[in-house]
């Protein structure tokens, strides 16, 4: 006990440290118990080893109870103090945090982002704060100073006890992995913000007519400003499926933004029938996070009737968009093209592209129509398989099945030799309509 006493004798001897501040650094002795009550504990070891040793005649005692009592702030000590005649510099404050963690000023602090927290859904939460520099500076020069390896990070000190207050308040617990709302302080300037962290929302949609984008199309020739091509509307096309199904989203959730996710991504002039493609809405700083799930569906059917429907909604995660998105260049989707060929197309060549194009390496370059916005290489894709029916002397239905990242128009129309083998060779007539349509996408 001595040997402890005696070091923190030595501490605040040379620095006036708040009960926090002291208790900190030997957070990891007698764990369980708070930085606040283990420093005034110390101090009140201190004072207590001090006084008796008054009591027995040792006056250089006097001393120790006179820097508890000034540079260690302790009443108790103080009071002491004065009844010897000590003159006491009442005026220190704490030579790590100047004063700032106190009860008053957590509970004070902890009342505003309670009061901010309510305007918001949440069922978990976390608090992170940033500490000025020379605040920390000093933190870690008294730990080096005397060799202090059993304290913790001033900032754990400063979470923990808004945390606390919080979570008694509100009955929500801490969450560190994954918290709905993230409170970011500085208790050394007295502010805060409320960091809602995103809502996930996945499931399939389906795209009813051509003609609309994914993501908004700006206009190519005004890049956006509005020009006769374009109406004055800036933009190739009105709608887009992302619009069409965030903006709804973004009311109900009263998100301030939003953003589409999607297991790849069709050619605008393409439907999406069958289950669907698959899709992850991520909702920006909501401050709602419990919508039900059947009425957002309701609300976006509606908003996108007859031009997008979306699908077997559930909540999701930010590990989900990651995992979508690596399994979308490599997962199985499949398409049924209705292509009208510039000739009679003859049915034993027909058999003989469906007997060919099976579990088939596609050795396809960048099709010539994308080039001004991808980079010109060859891609090896798989195709597993093509079915075909006649619907006439010219117009024949195909069902393709293919891995992610093959472009099936130039699958069949060859695009000039830069995708091989293609349908238009070995059935040796060139396609003059192709009607694409995406019926299901591994998921």
């Amino acid at each position: 006990m001595k040997s402890m006493l005696d070091l923190v004798y030595r501490i605040l001897q040379k620095y006036a440290l708040c009960d926090y501040c002291l208790g900190r650094q030997f957070a990891r002795i007698l764990p369980g118990v708070g930085n606040k009550a283990r420093g005034e504990a110390l101090k009140v070891a201190l004072a207590m080893d001090a006084n008796l040793r008054i009591l027995m005649n040792d006056r250089e005692a006097v001393n120790v109870l006179k820097v508890v009592a000034e540079n260690g702030m302790n009443k108790h000590a103080r009071r002491l103090a004065k009844s010897f005649n000590c003159q006491i510099d009442e005026g220190k404050k704490c030579d790590v945090c100047g004063g700032k963690l106190s009860e008053e000023n957590f509970r004070r602090m902890a009342e505003e982002i309670i009061e901010e927290l309510r305007k918001y859904e949440f069922s978990n939460f976390l608090v992170g704060t940033s500490v000025p520099a020379h605040v920390k500076e000093r933190d870690d020069q008294i730990k080096a100073e005397f060799a202090l390896t059993f304290g913790e990070e001033i900032k754990s000190d400063i979470t923990r006890e808004l945390g606390k207050i919080i979570e008694g308040t509100m009955k929500r617990p801490v969450e560190f992995a994954t918290p709905d709302v993230t409170i970011l302080v500085d208790i050394f300037s007295g502010t805060f913000t409320v960091k809602p962290n995103p809502v996930f929302v996945k499931g399939y949609y389906r795209k009813l007519q051509p003609n609309i984008p994914q993501a908004p199309w700006i206009c190519r020739k005004c890049r956006g400003k509005g020009c006769e091509a374009c109406g004055h509307s800036g933009r190739e096309y009105p709608d887009s499926i992302s619009e069409l199904i965030g903006e709804p989203a973004l009311g109900l959730f009263e998100a301030i933004d939003y953003k589409f996710h999607a297991a790849g991504r069709e050619d605008v002039n393409a439907t999406v029938l069958g289950t669907g493609r698959p899709f992850i809405l991520e909702l920006k700083s909501p401050r709602k996070r419990l919508v039900p799930l059947d009425q957002l569906q309701r609300a976006i059917n509606e908003h996108a009737k007859n031009k997008v429907e979306v699908l077997c909604l559930s909540y999701a995660t930010k590990k989900d968009v990651r995992d979508m998105k690596a399994k979308s260049m490599v997962a199985s989707k499949t398409y049924v093209a209705l292509v009208e060929f510039d000739s009679e197309v003859d049915d034993e060549k027909l058999r003989e592209v469906c007997e060919r194009f099976r579990n088939v390496i596609i050795n396809q370059r960048t099709p010539s129509r994308i080039l001004r916005r991808r980079s010109d290489r060859v891609r090896k894709k798989l195709l597993y398989f093509v079915e075909a029916e006649k619907k006439g002397d010219r117009i024949v239905e195909f069902k393709i099945k293919a891995q992610g990242g093959l472009y099936i128009k130039e699958v069949i129309n060859g695009d000039g030799g830069r995708t091989v083998p293609n349908i238009a060779d070995v059935l040796g007539t060139a396609p003059i309509n192709i009607t694409l349509s995406v019926v299901e996408v591994e998921g």
